[in-house]
C-alpha cells in the first residue's frame, strides 16, 4: 500500500492496476472495483477498472474472447462481425451507438491464453485511434479472477470530451455488473 492508501498489484502487462485500498470505487461500478483515468504509451486518454469476478480465469477468458458475447456484454454495440482472422486472432467490424453518434470501426483482436490477455486495436473505421485490452489474474487459487480492463479511444471529429469521459464512466460500471453475472452464466460460478 503506498502513502495514498492505494492497494498496487505489480504486473507484467504496464501499467499496474490500482484500486482503493478500502475497495471503494471512485465511479457507479460495484463497490468491489476501482476506476481511474489512465494514459497510454502514446498519451491517448483512457479509462481503466479492476474488478472480482466469481469465476474461474480460464473461463472468464473464453467468456470474453467469444465473438458471440460481444452484444449481451457490450449492448451498445448494434453489430459485431468477425471478417478475418482465425482462432487467436480475429478482424471484428463494430457499428456502436456512441453518445453522438453512431459510428462503425474494425478492431484486431488477439488472445494469449497463457497470459490471459485480450488485447485489441483499430485497423480501419471512424474513430482514430481504438486501443485497449483484458487482463485476468488468478484469485482464490484459481476459484475467482482479477479483472483489470483498459479502453483508450480517440475520437476524429470535436466532440465534448468531458461528457464523454463522464458517461463512459457511468457505462463501466453497468459493464462491470454485466461482465460478472454474463461470466457466472456462461463461465460457470467458481466452487
Amino acid at each position: 500500500m503506498n502513502a495514498n492508501g492505494l492497494r498496487v498489484w505489480a504486473q507484467s502487462c504496464p501499467p499496474a492496476a490500482v484500486g482503493l485500498a478500502d475497495g471503494s470505487a471512485r465511479s457507479n461500478a460495484p463497490m468491489d472495483s476501482a476506476t481511474r483515468d489512465v494514459r497510454d504509451e502514446e498519451g491517448t486518454r483512457g479509462l481503466e477498472v479492476v474488478f472480482r469476478v466469481d469465476v474461474s480465469p480460464d473461463a472468464l477468458l473464453e467468456v470474453l474472447w467469444s465473438p458471440a458475447n460481444i452484444g449481451r456484454l457490450f449492448p451498445d454495440i448494434k453489430e459485431a462481425r468477425v471478417i478475418g482472422g482465425e482462432g487467436d486472432s480475429l478482424d471484428i467490424q463494430y457499428r456502436v451507438d456512441a453518445v453522438v453518434r453512431e459510428v462503425g470501426y474494425v478492431l484486431r483482436r488477439s488472445c494469449d491464453r497463457e497470459e490471459r490477455t485480450i488485447t485489441w486495436r483499430e485497423i480501419g473505421g471512424d474513430l482514430r485511434r481504438v486501443r485497449g485490452g483484458w487482463r485476468i489474474e488468478l484469485l482464490d487459487d484459481g476459484r475467482a479472477s482479477l479483472v483489470t480492463y483498459r479502453a483508450f479511444v480517440s475520437v476524429a471529429m470535436f466532440v465534448p470530451t468531458a461528457l464523454i469521459r463522464e458517461g463512459a464512466k457511468r457505462k463501466l460500471g453497468e459493464m462491470v455488473a454485466r461482465v460478472q453475472s454474463i461470466a457466472v452464466e456462461l463461465g460457470g460460478a467458481a466452487t
